[in-house]
């Protein structure tokens, strides 16, 4: 062979060599995963709806990697605040993020100078689960369906109010989707949380909102408030009573709050891998099933890939609501 060949080939093998082993250490990065405790962040207060979940999952994912799964609650900004740290953390699988549509979905189309981008700067693992809106009133309020609630609405023009923890919130977006889709116009009233929320919904103060079962099927039961129909493709067996918004002819009304687990951009494949693979097995479980029944959440357990799939799509769905409504980020 011709010393130029020999010296070439000598060239690209050690080319490859250099290349083996400088994936060497992250393959035995990704090997050895977990060997010390993960943090799991929450953007949400303890004791909340998706703090309470997000629990549930970290101990049994704990079971599963061997090692325990500290969840951390970085409160604030409707779980941009969390977001944040996650995308700035170190990509070696020991920092996850339990999100919601908020930071995701949301705050992409309403805050201006977000610090991250939620479609790039994070590794979607898994979409943990979901459950539908309950659109809930004051009982004196007089509409008692969906399609009363519209008719009421066009009757008095911009004298109907609803509430919602914020213009970035799945909340808000359903239901400036209906308001759209109905061809009405009520009258928008954030807050910062639920509990100020409903109480002033009880009250009185604000005509009907949209929450979760989780939140809202108490307060029926108690009759502090009533049920117009709930955004599932059917009804609720813990409220076989309430009327899905498709019975009311609004096919577009299926949805509400779900939870995603996360990873920094940067995260090693395998590592994504085992902790979907983890994430799987930990949902099937029969605690975190009966748990997740417990607060009418469907469990998901989608893949890395569906979860992607999910998230582009209810990002495009949101950026269209906001286009026709001339929601400007701020």
């Amino acid at each position: 062979m011709p010393t130029l060949q020999l010296a070439r080939r000598a060239a690209a093998m050690a080319g490859l060599a250099a290349l083996a082993a400088l994936a060497q250490p992250s393959a035995a990065r990704a090997d050895a995963w977990p060997d010390k405790p993960i943090r799991m962040l929450v953007g949400y207060p303890p004791g909340g709806g998706t703090d309470t979940v997000a629990r549930v999952l970290a101990q049994q994912l704990g079971k599963q990697l061997k090692q325990p799964v500290v969840v951390e609650n970085r409160a604030g900004a409707s779980g941009t605040i969390a977001t944040q740290q996650v995308v700035r953390s170190e990509p070696d699988g020991y920092t996850v993020l339990f999100a919601t549509a908020s930071p995701l979905t949301g705050a992409p189309l309403t805050v201006k100078g977000l610090a991250y981008d939620p479609m790039n700067d994070l590794i979607p693992v898994s979409r943990i689960g979901g459950g539908p809106f309950i659109l809930v009133a004051h009982p004196a309020f007089p509409p008692n369906t969906l399609p009363e609630l519209v008719a009421y609405a066009r009757a008095h023009p911009g004298e109907v109010n609803y509430a919602s923890p914020g213009v970035m919130t799945a909340n808000y977006f359903f239901s400036e989707q209906l308001n759209m889709d109905a061809g009405i116009k009520t009258v928008h009233v954030p807050y910062k949380g639920s509990a100020a929320l409903l109480n002033d919904v009880m009250a009185g103060q604000v005509q009907y909102t949209l929450d979760t079962p989780g939140t809202t099927l108490p307060l029926i039961k108690s009759g502090k408030l009533k049920a117009l129909a709930i955004f599932s493709d059917k009804r609720l067996d813990r409220a076989p009573d309430i009327p899905t918004a498709k019975e009311g002819e609004f096919p577009n009304m299926v949805g509400g709050s779900w939870y995603g687990l996360l990873l920094p951009k940067g995260t090693p494949p395998d590592i994504v891998d085992a902790l979907y693979k983890a994430t799987k097995v930990a949902l099937s479980g029969e605690e975190v099933r009966h748990a997740m029944e417990e607060r009418d959440v469907i469990i998901e357990g989608s893949t890395p890939e569906q979860f992607r799939t999910y998230l582009h799509a209810e990002f495009r769905r949101w950026q269209g609501v906001t286009q026709k409504l001339g929601i400007q980020p701020q």
